[in-house]
């Protein structure tokens, strides 16, 4: 049989799987992985509840989403597991990615159930595992055909908390997409556009409004420069949580309101992030934050705590760390950020030494994977 005569290679169908798709670190890199999957892999984003802000933005920009409503309360449903696994046979699903507990619990019961391969991809390290959601998420992770790690601390945490298969336990560390994310020319029209003063300083963290992101802090260095009498920059905070009133409260009581934005979602973030010219992530707990490296990749000077998931990126010699109960030292960071144009610059230069996982490089990767699995299959 010649070359021409050949049959087509049909491609490995692959089910991303979510509850929902909010805005989200893990729904981010998923979405913005799959553009660059090679031909013969064909994804599709599935939802088990509702679609999602980044679900309804995919959809209507033409990403294969469904909604296939198997999981509507936090409950065990088994019937749900069942339908699910018909719903892979009837789409010729070979292999699954889950990255969240529920999905995953859903998701490899019901790969088991349709004779197909599942993928867990774990984004922290676990300390102790009590409890219901310990007892599932053993039998989950020992069940799954290929464990995923943000990194390699968290690969070893991962096989030594579930006996895993070292074989079956890779790498895959977080990565944005750098069509997106980028430096700008003129950050003066892209402030223009979004109806922003081109000529202020502006800083900003883009975080979900949860205790955990430490906007706090925010509010506590912003209060001592007032006392200091330093010049104050404009911060916006770009997202919503559950810590709106309280930090409304505060910014109230400091009198930070002219300074001090609680901005809410901004969708696409990319243009508002490339409008600044001082990043923060001030968190008590990150993974490993898209959001620092969007903000790498945007070429923004960065000022952070000295966390594991901030210093993984940014190194523990970075010059903008502090620690985040520190506001005294976080406040003198911020208070040169805005008035010393050499320590910006020497953040700048010190961040474009380090090392940047590539998006692209990673598709491939996981398109390498999905194929020795769907063999399998």
């Amino acid at each position: 049989m010649n070359q021409a005569t050949l049959p087509p290679v049909k491609p490995v169908k692959i089910a991303f799987l979510f509850v929902s798709m909010p805005v989200g670190g893990a729904e981010d890199f998923l979405l913005s992985a799959s553009k660059y999957l090679p031909p013969g892999i064909e994804a599709r984003f599935v939802c088990l509840r509702s679609l999602g802000v980044l679900g309804e933005e995919a959809r209507d920009a033409g990403l294969p989403i469904d909604v296939v409503p198997v999981f509507p309360t936090k409950r065990m449903n088994p019937l749900g597991m069942l339908r699910l696994a018909r719903w892979f046979r009837e789409h010729g699903i070979q292999v699954i990615h889950a990255q969240s507990y529920h999905d995953q619990l859903f998701g490899v019961i019901a790969a088991k159930l349709a004779g197909i391969r599942s993928i867990v991809h774990q984004q922290k390290t676990f300390l102790e595992l009590k409890g219901r959601k310990g007892f599932f998420m053993r039998h989950i992770y020992r069940w799954a055909d290929h464990v995923i790690a943000l990194s390699e601390e968290t690969r070893r945490d991962l096989i030594a908390s579930f006996g895993l298969d070292p074989e079956e336990v890779s790498v895959v560390p977080n990565a944005i997409d750098p069509e997106i994310f980028c430096p700008v020319k003129d950050r003066s029209a892209v402030r223009s556009a979004l109806g922003l003063d081109p000529k202020e300083f502006l800083a900003g963290s883009v975080a979900s409004l949860h205790p955990t992101k430490n906007h706090q802090a925010t509010i506590g260095a912003m209060a001592l420069l007032t006392k200091r009498g330093a010049v104050l920059p404009k911060f916006m905070l770009f997202g919503e949580g559950q810590d709106r009133p309280v930090l409304k409260k505060g910014i109230e009581q400091h009198q930070l309101g002219e300074n001090l934005i609680l901005a809410g979602k901004k969708r696409p973030v990319a243009p508002w992030l490339q409008s600044l010219d001082l990043f923060v992530l001030a968190s008590h707990w990150e993974g490993q934050p898209l959001a620092l490296l969007q903000a790498l990749d945007c070429r923004i000077p960065i000022l952070a705590s000295r966390i594991e998931g901030n210093t993984a990126l940014l190194t523990g010699e970075h010059p903008g760390l502090f620690e985040a109960t520190d506001h005294v030292t976080y406040a003198d960071l911020l208070e040169g950020a805005v008035s010393d144009e050499a320590f910006r610059q020497s953040l700048l230069e010190f961040q474009e030494k380090l090392p940047r996982p590539s998006l692209p490089k990673l598709s491939l990767q996981l398109a390498e994977l999905y194929n020795r699995l769907a063999e399998k299959s």
